[in-house]
């Protein structure tokens, strides 16, 4: 499975991609929104991991660009958040899932593993 991590902060996307490339799968990294956009350009992910407080393009920001383009839209994508209300965000935004940080290894791994059939 290919994964687009979108995070700011460098110790949490180095954490997850060693572990998703551990697991097998290809990971891609993006420091903000704008960034995770310009990536898609090139390439399309199985799924995006989705940190929601981000500089220059938060992750609700993100999201909306990603549903306005038709060869992205349906592409799953899981908020990852350090705020408990991120679970009632997510059910709001209608994403995929939703991690909230710390995230735990058995919850990534399912919830990736849910996705992805």
């Amino acid at each position: 499975m290919s994964v687009l991590i979108v995070d700011d902060d460098e110790d949490i996307r180095d954490l997850l991609s060693l572990i998703l490339r551990l697991e097998g799968h290809e990971v891609q990294l993006a420091v903000d929104g704008v960034d995770a956009l310009a990536r898609l350009s090139s390439h399309r992910p199985s799924v995006i991991l989705l940190d929601m407080m981000m500089p220059r393009l938060d992750g609700e920001g993100f999201l909306k660009e990603l549903r306005n383009n038709p060869q992205l839209a349906d592409i799953p994508v899981v908020l990852i958040s350090g705020h408990q209300a991120a679970r009632q965000k997510a059910a709001e935004l209608g994403v995929a899932g939703c991690l909230v940080k710390p995230i735990e290894l058995t919850d990534l791994l399912s919830t990736l593993n849910r996705i992805g059939g």
